[in-house]
């Protein structure tokens, strides 16, 4: 089972750099989130819930991660792209292809950490 978190953050994490470098050449060209991309940020919720799920079943497991702070990144995690909706109120301009590259950036950056986080303790 932690194979399958180990690789689950790896999808999630080259997956979110992609979903950043397709958002934020959406706002260069000035062009608003698609439907492809919509239908990829779907995606990248479902994946980000898998790893979730996957990460509460190792905890029932009895495997915790090194440090609890894993825990909080995670949550940060899955509320960034609802958040992120929310905040624009579904509104679909060239300004939510920036919102939505700069939410995956940030999202890479916390997968990175919440894996550094799990496996060293400090």
């Amino acid at each position: 089972m932690t194979a399958i978190h180990q690789t689950l953050s790896n999808m999630a994490s080259i997956y979110s750099l992609i979903m950043a470098a397709w958002g934020l050449f959406n706002f260069l060209r000035r062009r608003p989130p698609d439907g492809n991309y919509n239908g990829a940020v779907a995606i990248a919720v479902i994946l980000y819930v898998m790893e979730g799920i996957v990460g509460i079943i190792l905890v029932l497991m009895g495997l915790s991660p090194a440090r609890g702070i894993h825990f909080l990144y995670g949550v940060t995690i899955m509320i960034t792209i609802p958040g992120i909706f929310a905040f624009t109120r579904g509104r679909n301009s060239s300004r939510e292809s920036m919102l939505y590259g700069l939410g995956f950036l940030f999202i890479w950056g916390l997968i990175e950490r919440a894996a550094t986080t799990a496996t060293q303790a400090q």
